[in-house]
């Protein structure tokens, strides 16, 4: 998660608002989560349109939130997503195909872009529901990539502005730093294992999988980085105080939920 620029108070002056922001989300997640079903579905669509709308302006700079082609990015996500819940996971991304070729057709200029942003945040949100409605994983199994992603964030951020020290990759995100992925590896480790051993998960199994997810997340954090910064755009929108857009909020937890979604279809599981 790539966070705005901190204000007065040095080096942790934006954690107040981040902190607030971050409640405020979490109580709404929390009860969507809780209800499961189509809340989930529903609140995977919203995130998925947002993040899809922030990617569109970004790229194009249209900022409108009604154009032909973020109409299609957003219908094919969101059919995506449903698809996946009502017929499988190969049912949802075969439609997130046939989307993404229509996008690329109606914008050939930023297809590679655009159609990319379908297939990536679409198939990573589509597994939220499969996630959540999945016998062997069920709510247990979304709070904790939640909270192996959230951990493997905020060890970053405290870690990074604590220690500072080498770049972790400066041509495509200058703040980000070697101690914050370490920080956010162990800090996510930590998390993983306490909630195993609370709700009886194999705990070699559960380390493993942090640390695949955690370093996921990162990728994830340094892929939106890079979109930023091709396009010379600091936050993908101010939508979240303190946190920027949904996409600022939302890049780890992409890409953890897509080494978890990648791991799920090859027969994997958290428990037992």
């Amino acid at each position: 998660m790539t966070p705005p620029p901190a204000g007065g108070g040095g080096r942790f002056g934006d954690l107040f608002l981040r902190v607030v922001s971050s409640i405020a989300l979490a109580a709404v997640v929390s009860f969507d989560l809780w209800m499961g079903g189509v809340w989930v579905a529903v609140l995977a669509g919203l995130a998925t349109v947002l993040m899809l709308w922030e990617l569109h302006r970004m790229v194009t700079g249209d900022g409108r939130r009604v154009t032909p082609v973020l109409v299609a990015m957003s219908a094919s996500a969101v059919a995506g997503i449903w698809v996946t819940g009502l017929a499988g996971q190969m049912a949802g991304a075969a439609t997130l195909l046939v989307g993404a070729a229509v996008v690329a057709a109606m914008a050939p200029g930023r297809a590679a872009w655009l159609a990319g942003g379908v297939l990536y945040i679409g198939f990573a949100m589509a597994f939220v529901p499969v996630i959540r409605d999945d016998p062997r994983l069920g709510l247990a199994g979304l709070v904790w990539t939640i909270l192996v992603v959230a951990a493997a964030d905020i060890g970053a951020y405290f870690s990074g502005r604590t220690f500072g020290g080498p770049k972790l990759w400066p041509r495509v995100s200058p703040k980000k730093t070697w101690s914050g992925a370490i920080g956010g590896l162990v800090l996510a480790l930590g998390v993983s294992l306490a909630f195993g051993a609370i709700i009886g998960w194999r705990l070699d199994t559960a380390a493993v999988l942090s640390l695949g997810v955690a370093i996921a997340s990162q990728a994830g954090d340094l892929i939106e980085s890079a979109v930023k910064r091709r396009w010379g755009v600091k936050d993908a929108s101010r939508l979240i105080p303190g946190h920027g857009g949904v996409m600022d909020r939302l890049d780890g937890f992409v890409g953890g939920l897509w080494f978890f979604a990648l791991y799920d279809i090859l027969g994997g599981s958290l428990g037992g």
